[in-house]
């Protein structure tokens, strides 16, 4: 893997030797390589939750199905492991699952150990450390309960030569490993039920668990396996100097740790149990290709994926983070080593900005660290911080504390497996001098070079136009005493600038033309363009270990691009990663009022496509770090949710050349965003413009009815995680039952007035309800119910005195409570079958409904919640279809919806206009220059 060019044409591995022999610092760096691609720390334990417990959304044992190989990267963007075949003979199966099979002695990853791997300490070849064979070790995790069984299995399962205790047995998927699940293997009977049942539900049915979900989303059915998940998963891609012939069978030459894979597919891994006619799957598919979702699981009540960023350059990264601010860090931040300020308690400390938002503030340690948290790692632990998945429940922080105490993966990676990390990244060839993370330019591409010579002229001048306009953003070099702070006063603060390494920037993207003609940038101009110099023979100084970024926080005010990253909350203070993030991230300025599109406000836009504002929070949201531009033709689609540019699902050269010039083509020109044949899936303005009339950009909108849908044993979960087993009981059981036993007690000692006064009560509160949700603008017939209750009321009050029709009226109510119990619990238990609310038209904005603020008013939630309601009974009154059905809809909900939403802003693709003032010509110019980097 990570193939790097020789500087004569050639790709040749990247050299850890210092000419003879390996020494501890590169050892440890492969040892990182190997911890990125490989170990999931404990994960397995999440991820097995995933499948048996999360809601029937996903199932890892039926995404990694061998059936699936010869088209997984076409499919899902997923990255088959070298070494092995698929396997498909249902003869073959392994407890009725079709994993992947060996391809001879290629699976071994040890196979081609290269000659010069000698280890500094012995001179000989270097060996992996085996593990102790005394009786304090044992050899298993667990003591099996059906050895045969057991010891079958694992001789059947594929083996690559890493340590399947540590590591686990390989899926076929880069990324995916196999780890034997205690609760179905082992010595208990639990385990021994859960054999039994997985055989009466799965083995003995043929392949019928791959496609029935009354199978695989059983809650109750425990799988043998459980699935680690590895950094690799996302971030192992087809190398951009060498990409595959076939992308379905890559040789581990044709693949980088650092690239980043743009074409993983959300909705096919974490809904893989869905179908588009879920919500939840449509939900899914709006986080583009190459993204994923951060707080997809510890959910901040945002949909906000972000690309998986490539890793380019730390050292230079890193270097430039010793030169920006350092930030002060809390008692808990302090817990957590660094790598940038090594010296215990450190503080203020420096650190690069690893997530786009900027929050990671801690250090690189921690990043890291926070990383392997976010996909599972002690789950055991912040599962109780959250509702997994669903949210709507108030967050409490992951203590760092207690994972040092209670984790011993925790304490594995903060002793090596971190470290082996950040070697990874940070070591440089002693014979090269360069890292891994170095750029992959287009000129070490095959084919590449002619096109980069081709434009050079182009290229000369567009260097000077990079300087000129957009160094101040990205580039690591910078002149001394750089800083950069944003004010709405800033032509105030400009005056007394000129000269000064220090600016200060307008916080709007409207000021930014007037900006740039002040003394204060043109005095910057000449500073960084004295720095940057002229390249000379082929090599430009300014571009050699500049990481293209400054690392700097933006205002998502001054960008101008969808907010809905830069809002998330999960790094505030008291939020599930308030341990990750730093004090002065938490004390950052609100950025105030950020522009966006309202489609429900009938006002028009104005010239950037906006018509409504909205305020987010202080202490942390509203910001974005510059992107890096490295390696900028080979990571398009553009923006930080990959929203910008086409699409190409093709990782040959001329594949991400298509979507460079496409991508750049948007950012450069705004004349350019509108859409066209190779739209993304969900922008319907190309072929369906009726239910995207008006949308001045991309808002991904759902491409057919769906219903927001959970199977029948997860709707328990699904409640008791929102309100509580207490809560939960209170309104499906004690609630009833006291009322039933009060109605009982007054068919005792009660008179009839009583019995009037009660069913009084009922009416009164059924024509609250009615009014309250304006329920009664779709069926005015419903008002037959509270007039028919006050007619009775009126009539026990008046007509009939009789004791008897008082009693016979309260043990009317009492059965009625205990039947309404009796409706909820079963409704509860699944008794009624899965939930489905809906249809959710086709052309609803995904985020219309996934962006609901749970901490709004609950008046504005109530409001909400009754606005759909509506919505879809006027859907099912009237029998509407498609545009009928989303404009009936939307008229109800869409403003209900807005004023409750954490992020109304739905427009994925807008933003970054700041080419917007530049020529043509010097637009070409430019795009020439950002095609070399």
């Amino acid at each position: 893997m990570d193939r790097v060019p020789d500087g004569n044409g050639n790709l040749v591995p990247f050299n850890y030797t210092d000419g003879n022999s390996i020494s501890p610092d590169a050892r440890n760096a492969i040892r990182g390589r190997n911890t990125w691609v490989l170990w999931g720390e404990g994960n397995e334990t999440f991820w097995g939750w995933v499948q048996e417990q999360g809601y029937g959304l996903a199932d890892f044992l039926i995404l990694i199905d061998s059936r699936n190989r010869a088209a997984r990267f076409a499919n899902s963007g997923l990255i088959n492991q070298p070494g092995l075949t698929a396997q498909t003979d249902p003869a073959k199966k392994i407890l009725g699952l079709y994993i992947d099979q060996a391809d001879g002695k290629n699976i071994q990853l040890q196979n081609n150990q290269p000659a010069d791997d000698i280890d500094i300490g012995t001179g000989r070849m270097a060996q992996r450390v085996e593990p102790p064979s005394d009786p304090q070790h044992p050899a298993e995790a667990f003591t099996p309960g059906d050895q045969e069984l057991y010891k079958k299995t694992l001789e059947q399962l594929p083996n690559d030569g890493a340590d399947p205790n540590v590591y686990g047995y390989p899926t076929g998927i880069v990324g995916l490993r196999l780890f034997p699940n205690p609760d179905f293997f082992g010595n208990t009977q639990a385990a021994a039920a859960a054999r039994d049942y997985w055989k009466k539900r799965v083995i003995d049915q043929g392949d019928d668990y791959y496609t029935d979900t009354s199978i695989n989303a059983d809650r109750n059915l425990i799988r043998p396996f459980r699935v680690s998940m590895s950094c690799g998963f996302c971030h192992v891609g087809p190398h951009p100097l060498a990409p595959p012939m076939d992308n379905e069978k890559p040789d581990w030459i044709n693949l980088s740790n650092t690239i980043g894979n743009q074409y993983w597919t959300p909705v096919k891994i974490f809904s893989n149990l869905k179908k588009p006619e879920s919500f939840l799957f449509q939900f899914l598919a709006s986080q583009q290709w190459g993204t994923v979702d951060t707080s997809l699981v510890s959910t901040d009540h945002i949909n906000n994926a972000n690309t998986i960023t490539p890793i380019f350059d730390v050292p230079a990264r890193l270097e430039r983070a010793m030169l920006n601010p350092p930030e002060r860090q809390g008692a808990e931040n302090l817990k957590v080593p660094a790598i940038e300020d090594p010296a215990a308690g450190t503080n203020p400390r420096h650190m690069p900005r690893i997530l786009l938002d900027g929050a990671d503030s801690i250090g690189i340690f921690g990043a890291l660290s926070r990383v392997y948290l976010n996909i599972g790692t002690y789950s055991e632990q912040w599962k109780r911080l959250h509702n997994t998945v669903v949210g709507f429940r108030p967050q409490s922080p992951f203590s760092v504390a207690a994972a040092v105490k209670n984790s011993v993966y925790w304490r594995t990676a903060e002793k090596y497996r971190i470290p082996y990390l950040a070697a990874y990244f940070t070591y440089k060839s002693k014979v090269t001098g360069e890292s891994v993370t170095a750029p992959m330019h287009l000129s070490d591409a095959p084919g590449g070079k002619p096109i980069i010579d081709t434009e050079r002229g182009l290229s000369a001048k567009g260097r000077q136009i990079f300087i000129d306009n957009c160094a101040i953003c990205h580039s690591s070099k910078q002149p001394a005493g750089f800083a950069l702070h944003f004010s709405r006063d800033w032509i105030k603060r400009t005056d007394s600038q000129a000269g000064q390494a220090a600016l200060w920037l307008p916080m709007d993207y409207t000021d930014w033309d007037s900006f740039l003609k002040t003394p204060a940038y043109q005095g910057y101009v000449k500073q960084i363009a004295a720095i940057a110099g002229s390249p000379s023979n082929d090599a430009d100084p300014f571009l050699k270990d500049n990481f293209l970024s400054t690392d700097i926080r933006i205002p998502i005010t001054l960008v101008g691009t969808n907010s809905g990253r830069a809002v998330g909350t999960n790094g505030m203070r008291g939020q599930m990663w308030d341990n990750f993030t730093s004090e002065d991230y938490k004390s950052l300025p609100a950025v105030g009022e950020v522009h966006f599109f309202n489609p429900y406000s009938g006002v028009a836009v104005d010239a950037w496509g906006n018509n409504d504002s909205y305020a987010p929070p202080g202490g942390g949201p509203g910001y974005y770090r510059p992107a890096s531009l490295i390696s900028l033709w080979a990571t398009a689609p553009y923006l930080h949710n990959n929203a910008l540019g086409v699409y190409t699902h093709d990782p040959s050269v001329n594949g991400r050349l298509k979507a460079f010039e496409d991508g750049i083509d948007k950012i450069l020109w705004k004349k350019n965003r509108v859409p066209g044949a190779e739209h993304a899936p969900g922008d319907l303005r190309w072929d369906a413009e009726a239910f995207a009339a008006g949308d001045p950009g991309f808002i991904y909108r759902t491409t057919q009815d769906s219903w927001i849908d959970f199977p029948a044993r997860f709707i328990r979960e699904l409640f008791v995680g929102v309100l509580g087993d207490g809560w939960t009981s209170f309104f499906t059981t004690y609630l009833w039952y006291l009322l039933a036993a009060i109605a009982l007690i007054l068919a005792i000692f009660g008179r009839t007035r009583h019995a009037g006064l009660a069913i009084s009560l009922i009416a009164i509160a059924a024509a609250l309800l009615l009014r309250v949700s304006r329920i009664d603008t779709i069926y005015p017939f419903l008002w037959i119910a509270p007039a028919f209750g006050a007619v009775l009321a009126l009539v026990l009050w008046f007509v009939v005195r009789r004791r008897w029709a008082g009693v016979v009226t309260f043990l009317v109510l009492s059965l009625a409570f205990v039947g309404v119990s009796i409706t909820a619990r079963t409704f509860l238990d699944g008794g009624f079958g899965g939930l489905k609310v809906g249809p959710i038209p086709k052309g609803t904005p995904v985020n219309l409904i996934m962006n609901i603020n749970p901490q709004a008013s609950s008046t504005d939630l109530a409001d909400a919640v009754f606005a759909i309601g509506r919505g879809l009974l006027r859907i099912r009154r009237d029998g509407l279809k498609d545009e009928a059905a989303l404009k009936a809809f939307e008229a109800e909900a869409g403003l209900a919806l807005l004023k409750v939403s954490k992020c109304p802003d739905f427009v994925l693709d807008r933003g970054h206009w700041f080419a917007e003032h530049l020529s043509d010509d010097e637009k070409l110019q430019l795009k020439a220059f950002l095609k070399t980097l």
